[in-house]
This record gives structure tokens, sequence and C-alpha cells, in this order.
């Protein structure tokens, strides 16, 4: 039961680059909830995921957008170079 739960979440993820192409794309799209998938991954904002009507799209988009700030936030800082104080 956990594979599966592992791997429709995975399977998600991967699929979920196909709707992301830049901001300016994502506002030219009809369907109001793909729109919001779009607008919420490309910029990392949960505010455009609660929009989001259907259930398993809002959760997908919620995922990624968690994942997204994670990536940020714990990036590891550059080290300074060792000749500069």
């Amino acid at each position: 039961m956990l594979k599966q739960v592992f791997l429709a979440v995975a399977m998600s993820l991967g699929l979920s680059q196909a709707f992301a192409g830049d901001m300016s794309e994502c506002a030219k799209m009809e369907d109001h909830d793909k729109k919001h998938y779009c607008l919420g991954s490309y910029a990392g904002s949960a505010t455009y995921c609660d929009k989001i009507k259907n259930g398993e799209l809002k959760r997908d988009c919620l995922f990624k957008v968690v994942r997204i700030q994670r990536e940020v936030t714990y990036k590891p800082a550059k080290p300074k170079p060792a000749g500069e104080e």
C-alpha cells in the first residue's frame, strides 16, 4: 500500500512539470483549476493552490509548493572565499 501511495505521488510530481511553462503562459489557460495549479507550482505559492476546486489537483499543488519552499529554504549557502573576511 505504501509503495502505491509513493508511486502515485512521484508520478504526479513528475507529470506536474508539464503544466508550468512560465507565468504568462499560465495566465492564458482557460481551465481555472489548471491555471491556478500552474501559477502555484511556478510561483511556489499555496495561495493559488487554495483556489483550486478539484481536490486531487489541489493536494498535488500543495505538495509541490511545499517541496519548492523546502528546496529554497534548505539550499546550502555558498561558502565565502578564504581570502575575504
